[in-house]
């Protein structure tokens, strides 16, 4: 006699979650590699071991991302909006020492910032008093741009869904009877 097994399934992870995740743990990779190892003018890093001037920043930035991974994963409401302002607030702070200093140009007082990161590799022009930031934190603000954007997707996918579930669909009677 055989027995049919049914092993109980875990609920579907929503497409907008899985994407969601895979930012946001490109995000995670891209950052512990730039911070973690020497990649030369790329990061201003020659030698193993690195000399991380923000190591305990650094090591919670980790540590939240792969708990942004986490509640991602597992669809926690609350913990995936305050890892969206997490972002934000990561946003904001490159915005504002990089992209807007760029865009609309600087005086004297940030040459030692931009300096300090001239040697780096360099993917956008300087262009008189518009420093543009090094390579490294230029495609650093993608990932973290591309993780906002489709982390934000996500929450909102899932807080709709939790709010509004979706209702079987009535069929009305009067047009199932003709």
């Amino acid at each position: 006699m055989v027995r049919s097994v049914q092993a109980k399934e875990a609920p579907a992870i929503p497409k907008a979650n899985r994407v969601g995740v895979v930012f946001i743990a490109l995000l995670f990779s891209y950052y512990e590699i730039y911070r973690w190892i020497p990649l030369g003018s790329w990061n201003g890093e020659f030698h193993w071991p690195v000399s991380n001037d923000q190591f305990y920043p650094d090591l919670v930035i980790g540590l939240l991302l792969l708990w942004m991974i986490s509640t991602f994963w597992r669809r926690r409401i609350v913990g995936m909006w305050i890892g969206i302002s997490l972002l934000t607030l990561w946003l904001g702070i490159h915005l504002s020492d990089w992209w807007i200093p760029y865009w609309r140009g600087t005086g004297s007082e940030r040459e030692g910032f931009y300096r300090f990161y001239s040697s780096r590799t360099q993917i956008l022009p300087v262009i008189g008093r518009h420093h543009p930031p090094d390579g490294g934190h230029a495609i650093l603000d993608l990932f973290v741009l591309s993780a906002f954007i489709f982390g934000l997707r996500a929450a909102f996918v899932d807080s709709r869904k939790r709010i509004r579930p979706e209702l079987p669909i009535k069929q009305d009677s009067s047009k199932t009877n003709r």
